[in-house]
């Protein structure tokens, strides 16, 4: 029986498949029946270089191989049935008598240093002695599960320098992955929208199909603890990487705004497909069955390619409408689906063309996952700008509104203004009038009639004094024609006489300004003032307009010595008219306004952006300084 055996040297590599031959063990007849069928002749070539692969049994299977040792020394080769599926993998030593020497276990079933080598791959080492040739039979134990097992028989340093390049390649891709999955992270916190966090649990799920296919997801994360995860991997994260596909795109090409319908309906099948894939993961909570997880397995490869065709009608659909995103998208998508489809028919043993190496499920989910970043970033350039045309579109319309309620006032404004000088200030003006003519011929009168007829004229004085103050504050006459420093000056001179409180001000020479903008921050400073004098208990206030050359900007700066502006109006200035109407004046000249506010008084800064005029539009353009 030892006319094929391997003849180990100082290879780096042996040719194992031309040398190793099998046997299906349907009845589980144990390693004694195994040997004897072996010795027999009863095992079956393997009939490729490296590659056994049956798809999806419920089978046990033996592998039988012999090794000679032709060094005088001792010898040490590594054994690799480097399938990611194999539930146990047991391999059995026998001298050249038959009797067993040695028995080894690997297989997701045993973790961490329970199996022979602590690797990624179901890895055995055999120590040769000199001259010495062993048979050794290795019992796969797949059951459920897929038999796609590449076999590899490497010298030691062969074997780590190919694991070596082996991780570092799966280490940049993770690194590439995880980045991506990050950047999906940074778009979801920046736009809050669900397609970029559905998007991160997509490469996620891509990630942990492509470290699970070579063994890495189990090596690095679970395979110290919990084992048995491996059998449920592919087809659980089959579903979600294709479930969350088919919600990205439906999300990606809006169509919850453009076809309710069909949102919907995609929305319950998806749903469904989460729930099966719920259903998946559970089992592993239930003792293993071999044909439930067969069964489970192939339903979740089906729904999973049922997802990849549904994402390429959804893309075509778009075509029409959204032309060069949807043919981008599409060729990302057909990539994905041609490796994941390459992928699944190798593990079921339709095909073993590998077009694409290392294999399908990578390159194809690289290349998508690339893509779709890129049209993730193209996605959020675009709707970067759009928000930005939104704000100023917003903007605008928010100065517009300001724009219509200060016309209204102001024209309101100016009716009660105009009622009042001509029609109160009139009458007002006769009675006083009358009043002087009495007061000329008061000699005839009792000295109580003169009194009481003084006192009327010292009250129709205040009453004509206080009328021009209110007309004055409603509207500063010739506003078009004086200056803002002059109207400023006048109404805090009217302020001085009408109130104990103490005002200073430096009101500079300001460039031209728009007749809207000088009417607006005259506003804005008597707006300011009152709240000092009705609420801020204040002794003292300071006023400073000053035009900032290097800014190019109209600066205000009010200060007081009151008791400051209560906290909740500050966090919330919509509670307070005053401040509300000052925040709306200060928006609508596209200003900046800042509240500095203590026990010890309080100070607001308004900066307005300053926009040039000629001297020659002061009138008849309605322009001033």
């Amino acid at each position: 029986m030892k006319t094929n055996e391997i003849r180990i040297n100082n290879a780096p590599d042996y040719p194992i498949g031309k040398h190793i031959s099998f046997w299906n063990d349907e009845g589980n007849g144990g390693i004694d029946v195994a040997l004897h069928k072996f010795q027999k002749g009863d095992f079956s070539p393997l009939g490729h270089p490296t590659l056994f692969n049956k798809g999806y049994t419920e089978s046990i299977w033996w592998f039988a191989f012999q090794i000679q040792n032709e060094l005088d020394s001792k010898n040490t080769v590594i054994f690799s049935p480097a399938g990611a599926a194999i539930r146990e993998g047991t391999l059995y030593t026998f001298d050249e008598k038959g009797c067993l020497l040695d028995t080894a276990y690997s297989g997701f079933m045993h973790e961490g240093l329970s199996r022979d080598m602590h690797s990624r791959l179901n890895s055995y080492e055999l120590i040769l002695p000199p001259g010495k040739g062993y048979t050794y039979l290795f019992k796969l134990d797949s059951r459920g599960l897929n038999t796609y097992v590449p076999f590899y028989l490497d010298e030691p340093n062969s074997y780590w320098e190919y694991e070596i390049g082996r991780t570092a390649f799966f280490g940049i891709v993770t690194g590439v992955l995880i980045m991506a999955a990050f950047f999906g992270l940074f778009l979801w916190g920046y736009f809050n929208e669900k397609i970029y966090i559905i998007f991160v649990g997509y490469i996620l799920s891509c990630l942990a199909l492509i470290l699970e296919e070579d063994g890495f997801l189990f090596l690095w994360i679970y395979g110290d603890q919990f084992g048995r995860f491996s059998s449920i991997i592919i087809p659980f994260f089959s579903l979600m990487m294709s479930g969350m596909l088919v919600i990205f795109i439906i999300r990606f090409f809006n169509l919850k705004g453009e076809n309710q319908k069909f949102f919907t309906y995609s929305n319950h099948y998806i749903k469904a497909v989460f729930v099966f894939g719920v259903l998946v993961f559970s089992t592993l909570f239930f003792d293993w069955n071999p044909r439930l997880n067969l069964l489970l397995t192939g339903m979740g490869l089906t729904v999973s390619f049922t997802n990849m065709l549904l994402v390429i009608l959804i893309t075509v659909s778009q075509i029409r409408t959204k032309k060069e995103i949807a043919y981008y998208i599409l060729l990302a998508n057909l990539m994905l689906i041609f490796g994941f489809s390459n992928y699944i028919l190798n593990l079921m043993d339709v095909t073993d063309w590998h077009p694409l190496k290392p294999n399908g499920l990578i390159v194809g989910s690289i290349f998508n996952v690339i893509l779709l970043t890129i049209g993730i970033i193209h996605r959020y350039y675009f709707m970067k700008k759009e928000k930005e045309v939104m704000d100023r579109q917003f903007l605008e319309q928010e100065r517009n509104i300001a724009r219509s309620i200060i016309e209204a006032q102001e024209g309101e404004r100016q009716r009660i203004a105009k009622d009042l000088h001509d029609d109160l200030g009139g009458l007002l003006a006769l009675i006083k009038l009358k009043v002087d003519s009495l007061l000329f011929e008061a000699n005839s009168l009792q000295n109580e009639s003169k009194t009481g007829l003084a006192e009327t004229h010292k009250l129709l004085e205040m009453a004509c004094h206080d009328l021009r103050f209110i007309s004055h504050e409603l509207m500063p006459m010739e506003a078009a024609e004086k200056r803002l420093k002059t109207m400023v000056s006048e109404v805090l001179d009217l302020v001085k006489i009408q109130n104990k409180i103490s005002i200073t001000y430096n009101i500079e020479d300001l460039p031209y300004l728009q007749l809207d903008t000088k009417i607006n921050l005259f506003r804005i400073i008597k707006e300011l003032l009152n709240n000092i004098i009705k609420h801020a208990e204040a002794k003292e206030a300071d006023i400073q307009l000053f035009f900032d050359e290097m800014d190019e900007s109209v600066t205000l700066i009010v200060s007081d010595d009151g008791k400051g502006i209560s906290k909740e109006i500050l966090e919330n200035p919509n509670q307070g008219i005053g401040l509300r109407n000052l925040q709306k004046r200060v928006d609508y000249l596209r200003g900046n306004l800042h509240f500095d506010s203590n026990i010890n008084g309080t100070t607001v800064i308004v900066t307005i952006p300053f926009q040039p005029i000629t001297q020659k539009n002061e009138y008849t353009d309605n322009y001033s300084r």
